[in-house]
């Protein structure tokens, strides 16, 4: 049986740092693309429980652990690290599975 594993990524933007958060993303998609991963991004409105409101929260289906290995223990997204330390004031990111 093949489990996919979900990432939920909760982000809150740097306003300080477009053009760190633009770079990012715009080469962590390429990234996702070349594993078979499928990115959903959702623009959060507003909130209703909590203080803290997050620009988005994007949830990453990939299509096995070995592919999200494959992505984040690459030289190349190494490589993007320091672009998302600057485009993220806080970034949360969960790992669930699907059957």
């Amino acid at each position: 049986m093949n489990i996919k594993i979900i990432l939920i990524i909760i982000a809150f933007v740097n306003p300080k740092e477009k053009e760190a958060f633009e770079y990012y993303r715009s080469k962590i998609r390429a990234k996702y693309e070349l594993v078979g991963a499928k990115p959903v991004k959702y623009p959060i409105k507003r909130g209703v429980i909590g203080k803290e409101k997050p620009d988005f929260i994007m949830v990453v289906e990939f299509p096995n652990q070995e592919s999200m290995e494959k992505l984040f223990t690459s030289e190349d997204y190494k490589k993007l690290i320091p672009y998302r330390n600057k485009a993220f004031t806080d970034l949360k990111v969960f790992i669930s599975e699907k059957k």
